[in-house]
Formats: structure tokens, sequence, C-alpha cells
């Protein structure tokens, strides 16, 4: 099986766009309210950057490192060597009829009966080698997004700038620490395309008009409690007037759903089938409580807390450690609706739609993922991972001509969305 790593950099810069809200904005005329800064002042700079003024008074760097959010799903390290994850899975086999004793089915004990070697039991089960082989379903996931960075660094060009040695090291602690923030942030921009195209994915499954059926993997809120309740509220009504109501009946929900993903069945995800002999097998899970994991949209969870703290958060439910709350999903923005809403296209693979309705389909099929407010997701920790593969620097030796050096930083990540683990969305329509 060959990999073949896609340039990233493209991807990673607009996803980054989105999460730092430079994808969408306006001008706001505010002259002459205050003097806000300059990006440089009215002095002479550099020749290298044109950003620095030659001569200042004491230096400040504006720089702070910056720690990227999403880490519940970040989770494991293929390396520079295994960039292919297999994962081995098993089909649920059916009981077979009892050999040990006379039955309303089969009749192991009578004048003449043997152990079946030779076929010699008309009416019984056969002898003890007959096989049952299990069947194994193996997934690969080897899938790399690589993309580099480079910082240069003049040797003396810019000390004019500064003032003496201490400065210039200031100055170069800084550019380290930005950069450091650069690539802490494509990070999370690879973590929040992982987990999104993870949660366009469970809608797919989710979703009575697609190709495969409807195994709850996505939860209406708004439908669910107007169902439950005979009422026609909306979900912005609920969020706001009910918010009270709204939440017990989120908490019960979520109880539910906890408990019912600790046992083991074909519900919560994409369960692929295998037709045999004696019927139908599937890829049965079941996620302990230990093992599932919890993100929640922020500003519903701030509101939220004092109620729902102590009902999910104990020994029989998640733990802190398993729970994330994520300021928003794909875009920041002002605007609580922007925050909370998902609108994501992904490629539903042709074997997927085939072993969950069984067809024939060898043609991947694009599925656009568009609620317009998602409360939150529970999942099993090994239902979406991103991997990291590698990281490197390397320096080069300094430019004789020109005298300045290129530092090259490589990186590969990788990401791992199971469709075959329980996931569940909590949207609000």
């Amino acid at each position: 099986m060959s990999i073949n790593r896609k340039d990233g950099y493209a991807l990673m810069n607009a996803v980054m766009a989105q999460l730092t809200g430079q994808d969408s904005f306006s001008v706001i005329d505010a002259q002459g309210f205050m003097d806000a800064g300059k990006i440089a002042m009215t002095y002479s700079t550099d020749e290298i950057f044109n950003a620095l003024t030659i001569v200042g008074a004491r230096l400040f760097t504006a720089t702070r490192p910056y720690k990227a959010p999403l880490w519940l799903i970040d989770s494991i390290n293929s390396g520079y060597f295994n960039n292919r994850i297999r994962k081995i899975s098993y089909y649920s086999t059916w009981a077979l009829p009892s050999g040990a004793f006379n039955t309303d089915l089969m009749t192991n004990f009578a004048d003449g009966y043997g152990n079946d070697a030779s076929g010699e039991n008309p009416a019984g089960t056969k002898d003890q080698y007959e096989q049952h082989p299990v069947h194994p379903l193996e997934m690969n996931f080897a899938n790399s997004i690589v993309w580099q960075d480079c910082i240069t660094r003049y040797e003396d060009q810019i000390k004019i700038a500064f003032s003496g040695e201490d400065e210039w090291a200031q100055f170069w602690a800084g550019v380290l620490t930005e950069k450091g923030n650069d690539i802490e942030q494509r990070k999370e921009a690879h973590n929040r395309t992982t987990l999104l195209s993870r949660i366009a994915i469970a809608g797919a499954i989710g979703d009575a008009n697609s190709a495969i059926k409807t195994l709850g993997t996505v939860v209406d809120l708004t439908a669910a409690y107007n169902a439950k309740f005979g009422t026609t509220y909306t979900g912005a009504q609920l969020r706001t007037t009910y918010l009270k109501e709204f939440l017990a009946f989120f908490i019960s929900e979520f109880k539910v759903i906890s408990n019912m993903m600790t046992k083991r069945s074909l519900y919560y995800h994409a369960a692929p089938k295998l037709t045999l002999s004696d019927g139908d097998h599937y890829i049965l899970r079941h996620t302990p409580k230990s093992e599932q994991r919890f993100m929640m949209y922020t500003p519903i969870w701030e509101q939220a807390k004092a109620q729902v703290m102590p009902e999910i958060f104990n020994t029989e439910y998640l733990q802190p450690e398993q729970f994330e709350a994520v300021d928003f999903w794909q875009t920041f923005s002002l605007s609580d609706s922007n925050k909370a809403a998902i609108d994501f296209k992904v490629t539903v693979p042709g074997w997927l739609e085939d072993m969950i309705s069984g067809g024939q389909t060898t043609v991947d099929t694009p599925y656009e993922f568009k609620p317009g407010y998602v409360l939150g997701v529970l999942f099993d920790k090994d239902a979406v991972l991103t991997d990291f593969q590698f990281e490197a620097a390397r320096t080069t030796y300094p430019e004789a001509r020109k005298n300045y050096v290129n530092t090259w930083f490589d990186f590969g990540l990788g990401s791992v969305g199971d469709p075959s683990e329980n996931f569940v969305v909590f949207v609000m329509s």
C-alpha cells in the first residue's frame, strides 16, 4: 500500500484563517478614538524587514507561548517509519447448537451413534473438529499531511536596530516564540480538521436520507425535546427561555446514551456487515465509561455549569480529564450562531456504504454536514485520533555572500477517524 503524502500547507492556512477569525471581517472606522499604536514608528527602519526602527528606547517583544486546544484527540505517535496504522476488528458470531445433550433440536445420544466423525449421527451435531474460524476485519489508516516552515536569520544586517547583545538575543527569542505559536496553531488547525471530519462522518452515518442507515450517531435535541413533551419550541427558545428545563432533559439524554454506549451493539457507529451461511454478522462495539470522551460547546456549558457539573462529572460517568470545552467548532467569530455551527464536507468511502447497506457501491460520495448548532460530541477515544508522525528542524550553513542562515521545519501529521467506533453528535435544529 503506497502512501501519497498530501502537502497540507494550503489547508492548514485556510483552517487557521477561520480559527483565528481572519477569513471574514469588516472595516470598523474608529479614527481618532485612541492611539492604539502603529506598526512602525516614523523613524528610519532596517533594510531587511523594513519593520524595525534603527534607534529606539527599551525593547519589548510582543509575544507569548500559545497552547493549542482540542487536546482530547491528540493521541498517538506512529513515527517516521510507520505512517500506516493497521486496526483489526472481529465480526461477532452466533451461538451453536449443543452437542452435550439431547435437545428438542438435536439427538446426540442414541444406539449406534458415535462422535459423527464419519457422519453417522444424522439427527445430531457434527464432531468436535467442525471448523468455525474467526472472521477479522482489517482497516488501514495511512494518510499523511505534510508542510514546511522556515525562519531566515540575518547574522549582522539588523544588529544596528538594537542597543546590544541582550536586545539582539531578546529579539530572536521573540521570533522563536512566535514561530512556535504558528506551529502550535497549525497543529490546532490539523486537530480541528480531524475532529470536524469525524463529526461529518457521524452525520452521514446518522442521516436517514443517506445511503447509510440511521444508527443513532446524530441526536437532534430540539426534536427529541419537542417529541417527548409535545411542544414546538425552537432551539433558540430552549437555550434561553426554557434553558433550565432543557438542561434537565439533556442531562437525562446524556446519561441514557452514555449508559447505552457501554453495551455491545451495532448502534452509535457504522457496523460493518458480513453475510455467511448462518446469517449476518456485524462488528459490534461497546465503550466503557473510562474510554468515553465528551466535548461540549463552551458558551452553553458556562451557562449550565452549576447544574450540569455535578450530574455529569462523577465516578459513574465522566472524569474532568475526559472532558474538553470547545469555544467554537469551526470559525472564530463574535457571533454565537457562527461559533456553534458546522458546515463541513467530507467524502464517504464506497466501502463504508457497502458494509452498512450491503450494496455494491464502489464510488466515494461527497457528504455535507451542516448543522446550525452543535451542542457537543460523546465518543469512544478510538473513534478519532491525531497521529503525530514527524517533526524536524534543519539549519543551513551561512550563505557566504549574503551572510544569513535558514532553518527549515518539517511536519507530518495523520488523522485517524474510525467510523466503526462509537461517536454521537448532539445537535439542535
